[in-house]
């Protein structure tokens, strides 16, 4: 007699048609707690797509633009958080930061990462600034060159009201608020 290699592994009584060693006669349906699931991680993933969306379209700035109808006005008489245009010569610059004097008075303009280097403008030019008073100086936002070239920068920030810049210090207004220092007086 001949004994086979081959170990014959028996299927139980008690196993299920189908289950066993052999061709399976249904397909294999998903349970509908999986289909619960998936649905479920596709919504999360939606949501956090969306989410993902909206925080950068909230970071992004629009674009400025040089509003030709905008009156310049004089230093003396800007107010805070307002949106103006000065027109004056540029009389010092520090960095990313310029004087600008209209005979009468002088403001402080911040023109963001374009004028790092100093390189925006040169002293003596006169230009014309556009954007927001705010704490002092002028957030530039555009700025138009004697030779009518303009210079379209960040928009600035928004105010918050709070963090350095306030409190007492030589350049803030009586109160210890810069916003009730106003412009710079030309010595």
């Amino acid at each position: 007699m001949t004994e086979h290699s081959d170990p014959i592994t028996p299927t139980p009584a008690h196993a299920a048609p189908g289950h066993g060693p052999g061709p399976h006669p249904k397909p294999h349906r998903p349970r509908p707690r999986n289909a619960v699931l998936g649905a479920g991680a596709l919504a999360l993933l939606a949501l956090g797509f969306a989410g993902g969306a909206a925080a950068w379209s909230a970071t992004r700035h629009e674009a400025a633009s040089f509003d030709t109808a905008l009156v310049s006005t004089p230093i003396g008489q800007l107010a805070e958080a307002s949106s103006v245009g000065i027109t004056g010569q540029v009389e010092q610059i520090y960095g990313n930061k310029f004087v600008v004097s209209d005979g009468t008075s002088r403001a402080l303009v911040e023109t963001g990462r374009a004028g790092e280097g100093g390189g925006l403008v040169t002293a003596g030019e006169t230009v014309t600034v556009q954007g927001r008073f705010d704490d002092g100086f002028l957030h530039a936002a555009a700025l138009r060159h004697a030779d009518q070239r303009i210079d379209e920068l960040d928009p600035p920030p928004p105010h918050h009201g709070h963090g350095p810049g306030f409190g007492p210090g030589p350049d803030r207004g009586p109160d210890g608020d810069p916003r009730s220092a106003g412009p710079l007086p030309i010595n």
